[in-house]
């Protein structure tokens, strides 16, 4: 190298050639990335191979596998060495004829000279007495599945796994044990199982509030746990009721148009705070359904001022707009009236509307009965359906009957207990009736058949009638499955009802007939209505001056 020149531009070393910029290093280093590319394989700056266009390393590769080969002189990876080398050293099993490693010991393979665990040879069974595999307490599978004793074994051998086992856990199972199949009771001992193992509280309160599931229904264990704690004085019920009355409550307001919510909002709000100041002073409270009904009359009135009436404030709707709801269903206008009239002084104390816009209006009803009734014909299709007829349930043969020759409403059908039969006499007591009723040898008949059907059930049940779902505890029947019991046949409870409630006043004396249904005397007078008593005109014509003959 000649003299120094200049510095080089890349790292500062001193340059000896006039022509260059870069000194011997850089450009030698310059020289050899120039060569080189980002290999596709490795991704790594190295020199590619003209056939295969990657890095020397990466053209190596497994002849059997394809991975990266690192000697030079080896063909295949380390992987496949080993691999072939294992599978060179097996040999074929004289017991199995497959290959493998054979053992010095048995000259088998290993799996082959392993010893296994012969199953139990098949014994006769001490139940069905077929020869059979056993499951156990010498019972084959089928037996031993709806064995009356599992829900029992089953809660020894969950109290043997705890640490601490609840005191009542034997008490418990003998609960599941008599309302539930063997099955079902098993189901649950393993789910209260794994509750009693969560590392949580295990006091019978806070055990019931983990059993209990989101939604409508809190589940099957969650009921049985509340039967058998709260019947034992272990734990306060549940508020299932009451979060499914809140829901009831929330879906009818979400249902309304969105503008018009918050008024209904407060409307509810302001319904439960006089049903709480009620309860306190002792007076009447409203109950859960007349709130809702309230709420849903509202929530068809916004859904009318909103698609028909294209109104989105209250403070618009004026009488025209409540004469035309009330309009749409004339059958309901009274019950509807009343409640309008209340959400609308609500209202207006509120400062929501100014002026109430029902305060003009009537009712306009009829003051008599003007509801349906059965008639004679029908009457005897359906007497003939529940008695003689094999078509109908138990529970509709029970109460079409008491309905229709006892007058008997469906909440009291619903709420009859068996201590309110007595055998001897073959009278029931029905509701808040003064008196009991005496029963026709066609209704006591029907009533032995709804108590054998109960007794299918094998429930302890206090009601007559038992569902599916309150055969394990001791609650009645819900109002909608009393409500569609006479689906079938196409006539409502209140129909056959009020037949026999205008017959009765019709054909006796309204206070008697009130006296011994409970009523009150205003209640059963509506049935008089546009009745003539034909032979008192005829008496009273006979009587007249002047009526005589010459």
């Amino acid at each position: 190298m000649g003299k120094r020149q200049r510095d080089c531009v890349g790292c500062g070393a001193p340059v000896g050639f006039i022509d260059r910029q870069h000194c011997c290093r850089c450009t030698a280093r310059m020289k050899d990335e120039a060569t080189r590319a980002s290999c596709p394989a490795c991704g790594r700056s190295r020199v590619l191979q003209a056939d295969t266009g990657r890095c020397i390393t990466c053209s190596r590769t497994c002849a059997s596998c394809g991975r990266p080969v690192r000697s030079p002189s080896a063909s295949h990876c380390g992987i496949c060495r080993r691999e072939s080398a294992r599978q060179a050293a097996k040999r074929l099993c004289p017991r199995c004829q497959r290959p493998g490693f054979l053992q010095t010991s048995t000259g088998w393979c290993g799996h082959c000279s392993r010893r296994r665990q012969t199953k139990q040879p098949p014994r006769e069974c001490a139940g069905c007495g077929q020869v059979r595999r056993h499951a156990g307490h010498g019972l084959c599978s089928a037996c031993w599945q709806k064995h009356p004793d599992r829900p029992f074994i089953a809660a020894e051998n969950l109290a043997s796994r705890l640490a601490e086992p609840v005191p009542w856990l034997g008490d418990f199972a003998g609960h599941l044990a008599d309302r539930h199949c063997v099955s079902r009771a098993c189901t649950m001992i393993s789910t209260l199982g794994r509750l009693l193992n969560d590392e949580q509280p295990n006091h019978p309160q806070a055990l019931l509030d983990r059993a209990r599931r989101p939604g409508r229904s809190m589940g099957s264990l969650a009921r049985a746990l509340e039967a058998f704690l709260t019947q034992h004085g272990l734990a306060l019920p549940t508020d299932q009721a009451q979060r499914l009355a809140t829901g009831r409550r929330r879906r009818r307001i979400d249902a309304v148009p969105l503008p018009l919510r918050p008024p209904v909002q407060a409307f509810a709000e302001s319904m439960l705070r006089a049903r709480e100041r009620a309860r306190k002073a002792g007076t009447l409270p409203r109950t859960d359904s007349t709130i809702e009904t309230a709420l849903a009359i509202v929530r068809d009135l916004a859904r009318f001022l909103t698609s028909t009436r294209n109104k989105q404030d209250w403070a618009l709707t004026d009488v025209h707009d409540v004469e035309a709801f009330l309009a749409t269903i004339p059958k309901a206008r009274q019950r509807r009236l009343t409640v309008l009239r209340q959400y609308f002084r609500f209202a207006r104390s509120r400062k929501i509307v100014l002026i109430d816009p029902t305060l003009g209006v009537k009712a306009k009803g009829p003051s008599g009965f003007s509801g349906t009734t059965v008639a004679v014909d029908q009457q005897r299709q359906l007497f003939r359906r529940w008695t003689t007829g094999t078509d109908a349930h138990p529970h509709e043969a029970l109460l079409g009957l008491l309905a229709l020759l006892h007058a008997a409403s469906s909440s009291e059908v619903r709420l009859l207990r068996l201590d309110d039969l007595d055998p001897t006499n073959r009278t029931i007591r029905l509701g808040k009736r003064p008196h009991p009723v005496p029963m026709d040898p066609v209704s006591w008949s029907v009533l032995q058949r709804c108590l054998a059907h109960r007794a299918d059930w094998g429930t302890d049940n206090p009601y007559v009638i038992v569902t599916r779902i309150t055969k394990t505890g001791r609650a009645p029947a819900s109002t909608a499955y009393v409500s569609h019991l006479l689906d079938p046949c196409g006539t409502p409870p209140r129909t056959l009802r009020s037949t026999r409630l205008a017959d009765l006043v019709n054909t006796l004396d309204p206070k008697l007939v009130a006296a011994a249904l409970g009523m009150d005397p205003e209640g059963v007078m509506i049935y008089l209505a546009d009745h003539v008593d034909v032979g008192r005109l005829a008496q009273r014509r006979e009587n007249a001056p002047g009526s005589g003959t010459a």
